[in-house]
């Protein structure tokens, strides 16, 4: 983080006259003011943020990497519940909070971002593919971190502390698929995120498919669809299930559970009446679908509350690492999910 020492340097004047100009003093001359006013925005100076980490060697800055664009990001009501919570608590602890998104064609670009500059206190990442380079950056770093996500370590060690908060994904897609099988269904689809992206989709997938053994179901992988979180991804995949005669669709997310039942609308099918759909996250939309949609309730605001407290805490000092947290969900059953018409 640039000084004043700094910034006196690039303009080529005193400290003296640096502090006169960020204090509005007067008798300073308009061609001074402004190649020092240059030299302030070229080096990013913030002179309160300054005296602030030179107190104790902090900037009071967290970092949130987010590995999506900022398009995705917000447009997706989830993640911006997770990220309420995260400014929740640093808001309330006098932190800012920066956020770095990714690249469209580079979602590893977000932590790259905040490797580079070095001026955050500790970072939250949202989970990526675990083994990434990024990844491994951010780890050598030795930077305070808290996942929100599955732990991302490359140290396998069993005993080895977690740093890191989700929530029961894979007892939550047991449940859905569960509640489905009570109905009476057993030709349900799935319409699953992108493969190989983040581990939560690799449990929700096996809760899934422990609940078809369950009930003695056969899984099959002619039912699965992928999507990528987005109503529209939620709208194609409807348009590759529904052909094979689903009774039931299990979606992945809340917004791809809404783009199927848009595109079940649209072909005739009444819901749920001739075919039942599930969701996951349990946004504030979900409640607002004709009919309710039935979904699995994630705590997303806590989830940011207590990663955003538990990220303080390590860079405080007050704890060097925390076992792996996992948060309950909950089942939430609305009118969208009915028993199999006799």
């Amino acid at each position: 983080m640039a000084t004043i020492y700094d910034v006196a340097r690039r303009a080529k004047v005193s400290t003296a006259t640096v502090s006169k100009v960020l204090s509005n003093t007067p008798y300073v001359s308009d061609t001074t003011k402004e190649r020092v006013l240059e030299a302030v925005q070229e080096l990013s100076y913030s002179p309160r943020l300054a005296a602030r980490s030179l107190s104790g060697n902090r900037t009071f800055v967290i970092g949130l990497a987010i590995p999506y664009a900022p398009d995705y990001l917000f447009n997706d009501p989830f993640l911006l519940q997770v990220i309420r919570g995260v400014e929740e608590i640093a808001n309330e602890r006098d932190y800012n909070l920066l956020f770095s998104t990714a690249l469209r064609s580079n979602p590893q670009s977000a932590y790259n971002r905040l490797l580079q500059h070095g001026y955050v206190d500790g970072v939250i990442t949202l989970e990526t593919a675990v083994g990434s380079e990024p990844s491994r950056k951010l780890e050598a770093s030795g930077i305070a971190r808290v996942t929100i996500g599955y732990p991302v370590s490359l140290d396998a060690a069993p005993n080895r502390l977690a740093n890191a908060i989700h929530c029961d994904d894979y007892r939550g897609a047991l449940e859905a698929t569960q509640h489905l099988l009570a109905l009476g269904h057993r030709h349900i689809g799935l319409i699953s995120g992108p493969a190989n992206f983040m581990m939560a989709i690799d449990e929700r997938l096996r809760g899934y498919r422990d609940g078809l053994q369950a009930y003695n179901s056969p899984f099959q992988p002619e039912l699965v669809a992928y999507g990528d979180f987005t109503l529209e991804s939620g709208y194609s995949a409807a348009q590759k299930l529904l052909p094979l005669s689903p009774t039931a669709i299990f979606s992945f997310n809340d917004r791809m559970a809404m783009g199927a039942m848009r595109y079940a609308r649209e072909v005739g099918l009444s819901v749920p009446d001739q075919l039942s759909l599930v969701g996951f996250d349990d946004v504030d939309l979900a409640k607002a679908t004709e009919p309710g949609l039935t979904t699995v309730r994630q705590p997303a605001v806590n989830l940011g509350q207590i990663a955003a407290q538990k990220l303080l805490s390590l860079i405080a000092h007050e704890s060097e690492a925390f076992d792996e947290v996992v948060l309950p969900v909950e089942l939430i059953i609305r009118g969208s999910t009915r028993s199999v018409a006799s």
